[in-house]
């Protein structure tokens, strides 16, 4: 009796520590630090194809279920590169139904990469880029099922294939899946003289939806002359279309590169009750390019990108009143400005809303003034566009993989509000490889 009273004492003892180092940990968890549920650190990174090959991760979605979804290009920079999907488990290894391995990869015809993706509302998985021969490049989709197999409903092999009727268009990123199940992807045309806005829209079959500027694409431009390239898009709860991107004229050696963003109406027309012609521009000065847009819940659009003076590179953002307008209940002229490290370069790709109206954007930063290698870096803004103390370090968020690293996309977790990033890392083998982060809201 003796002996089982001091086990049951020593049990009641170990369980007491292991409690209050939990409580401890716990506390000392804040918003913006990494997550160690997921692999243990909060950091995954994975080869798409062979150790030694180039993976890059362009843009994440995370499933109803909480899995996520990672989608790039295998094989970056070479003629064999092909559309790499990768999905993970919610503790951040490779999900292993999927594809076998985790890991799917797609060729298209030449060189290949999918640089956006979505999760549909019945679980099957669209990615969209392009496929190049040479310089040349057209737009290109996959659809694929829950399990990673090509769906073959869509386009009869899971593949589609757009030729705008030019030597050169294609999709640096925009995709978005209308609640009728209809697929809209920006991207950019060669005109014959400079390039264009593009917008495609198709059914669920994929094919062109005619419904839509009378064969399914659409171009146009912010001016004679000037080089226009859309990045991303976002749809409106009334079906309209946000794209945005960049805008610049060669001729003035790339100097005078702006925001760019257009509303489209459904039928592909532009919206002349967005700005009075459907276009609108920004110039933050010098150098402006935007990467990453998203509404929020009143209509606003948050467009999120970089300026550059020459030597440095900053995180811009801006936001946008329902008219094309800037909205100067944001930073008291719609648009902000700021490194996340002075003196250093930095650069944001994407940006979410979330429903308290805190913004978040996802990018890369030089983590040193002394000139160190650039990581995944991150902040959370008050919708009137000042930094959330509470978040990080004053709002801010540097993420190391251990080499550079940039952030291409960001995710929220529906069911508890964790970030996700997703971008690549340059690792040991001295090449790059899909990247991901979880960081505590």
């Amino acid at each position: 009796m003796f002996v089982q009273f001091k086990r049951l004492t020593w049990k009641a003892s170990l369980l007491t520590i292991i409690i209050s180092i939990l409580a401890f940990t716990i506390a000392l968890a804040a918003s913006g630090d990494l997550d160690p549920t997921f692999d243990g650190d909060g950091l995954v990174t994975s080869y798409a194809s062979e150790p030694w090959e180039s993976d890059l991760a362009q843009s994440i979605a995370i499933q109803a279920n909480g899995k996520i979804v990672a989608a790039g290009i295998s094989n970056y920079g070479y003629a064999t590169s092909n559309f790499a999907i990768l999905r993970y488990n919610t503790d951040g290894s490779l999900d292993t139904a999927f594809g076998g391995d985790g890991r799917v990869l797609t060729n298209l015809g030449n060189n290949d990469g999918a640089n956006d993706v979505a999760i549909q509302s019945n679980g099957k998985i669209v990615a969209a880029g392009r496929t190049c021969l040479g310089y040349y490049c057209d737009v290109a989709l996959a659809r694929y099922n829950a399990g990673g197999s090509l769906d073959t409903t869509f386009s009869g092999d899971g593949k589609q294939i757009t030729d705008f009727g030019s030597t050169d268009n294609g999709s640096d990123g925009g995709l978005a899946i209308q609640p009728d199940g209809k697929i809209v992807v920006g991207g950019y045309v060669h005109n014959g003289t400079d390039r264009d806005f593009a917008v495609y829209r198709y059914n669920a079959n994929g094919s062109l939806d005619t419904t839509f500027s009378g064969d399914g694409m659409l171009k146009f431009g912010f001016g004679a002359g000037r080089w226009d390239t859309a990045f991303d898009l976002a749809l409106q709860s009334d079906g309209k279309i946000i794209v945005i991107g960049e805008t610049y004229n060669p001729n003035s050696g790339f100097l005078d590169r702006n925001f760019a963003l257009a509303r489209l109406n459904t039928d592909g027309s532009l919206d002349v009750t967005f700005s009075g012609d459907g276009r609108q521009t920004t110039n933050f000065g010098n150098d402006d390019r935007a990467y990453g847009v998203t509404l929020q819940m009143d209509g606003k659009a948050v467009v999120v990108g970089m300026k550059s003076n020459g030597d440095l590179r900053f995180f811009a953002l801006a936001r946008y009143n329902v008219d094309g307008s800037l909205d100067t209940t944001f930073n008291g002229t719609g648009r902000k400005v700021f490194s996340i490290i002075a003196g250093t370069s930095s650069s944001a790709e994407d940006v979410i809303v979330q429903s308290n109206q805190m913004i978040v954007v996802a990018g890369s930063a030089v983590n040193s003034p002394e000139g160190g290698s650039f990581d995944f870096a991150m902040v959370r803004l008050n919708p009137d566009g000042a930094l959330d103390t509470t978040f990080g370090e004053d709002g801010k968020v540097i993420i190391d993989f251990g080499g550079t690293d940039f952030a291409a996309s960001l995710a929220v977790r529906p069911a508890d509000g964790k970030y996700v990033l997703g971008g690549y890392a340059y690792g040991d083998l001295s090449e790059d490889h899909f990247a991901l982060a979880r960081v505590l809201p």
